[in-house]
């Protein structure tokens, strides 16, 4: 799968722009696809860089929050002034697609007062629908594990998904000398673009694998994935959020079922 085409968006007109593409009409197949980088992603630290596919055109946009701030969720559509991003967030006819919606959330929320209502985190679709036995749903899989193993990639797809999650990490991670900090660099590092990019161009694939399995599984599961994203949604009313290896630990509603 070649990456799609994308944009940096780094101006009020390209928000508009953008938002005029984004389909309003309800859709039983979602179209929104979301991911978030930044400097301590979650209440305590920053968003830099949202990144938005619309997967009817299909198109990336990489929007710059460290640029833009609050400007990006409340400028309007070019062609319907009643529209922002923090609205389509916000609307829950709107579902709009995760992996791992926790810090995110959390960062949407106290950062710019957005809180999101109809959320699909396909982390938890990932779980539910993991082949094995019951011990295998003890841990979560990371966005590069799921895609590997869940988005049929041919050999030379999954090697350049490596070396461009290698190429990023090396830029970002502390523990590969990296600072996160570079996510606010300006003009933003071709590395980095595409490792941006390469975050939610799999998304839409990942989503339609893992409903196919579903809709062949005990219909609790979809119960069971609905309920804890409503938990991971309100943890960012919480008076702590945490971060590190707990969660990494499978909820544990997951964890003991027999598919």
């Amino acid at each position: 799968m070649a990456p799609p085409e994308s944009t940096f968006v780094d101006t009020p007109e390209g928000i508009s722009n953008l938002l005029s593409l984004i389909p309003r009409e309800p859709n039983s197949t979602p179209s929104i696809f979301i991911d978030l980088e930044g400097v301590d992603l979650c209440r305590h630290g920053s968003i830099s860089i949202l990144q938005l596919f619309i997967s009817t055109i299909p198109h990336i946009y990489i929007i710059d929050i460290h640029t833009l701030g609050n400007i990006a969720y409340t400028t309007p559509s070019s062609t319907d002034p009643s529209v922002t991003l923090k609205g389509i967030l916000e609307d829950p006819s709107i579902p709009v697609v995760f992996y791992d919606i926790r810090s995110d959330n959390d960062a949407l929320y106290h950062h710019f007062s957005i809180s999101i209502s109809n959320v699909i985190d396909l982390q938890l679709y990932e779980l539910a629908t993991r082949e094995g036995f019951m011990n295998h749903r003890r841990f979560l899989h990371g966005l590069s594990k799921a895609i590997m193993a869940n988005a049929n990639l041919t050999l030379s797809e999954a090697a350049r998904m490596e070396r461009v999650k290698q190429m990023g990490v090396r830029l970002f991670a502390p523990e590969k000398g990296g600072s996160y900090e570079v996510f606010n660099r300006r003009p933003l590092p071709e590395e980095l673009l595409e490792y941006c990019v390469q975050d939610v161009q799999y998304l839409p694939v990942l989503l339609r694998n893992y409903k196919q399995r579903l809709q062949r599984m005990d219909s609790r599961w979809m119960d069971r994935i609905r309920a804890e994203t409503e938990v991971r949604i309100a943890l960012c009313k919480k008076d702590v959020f945490l971060k590190g290896r707990q969660n990494a630990l499978a909820p544990i509603s997951f964890q003991y079922v027999l598919r």
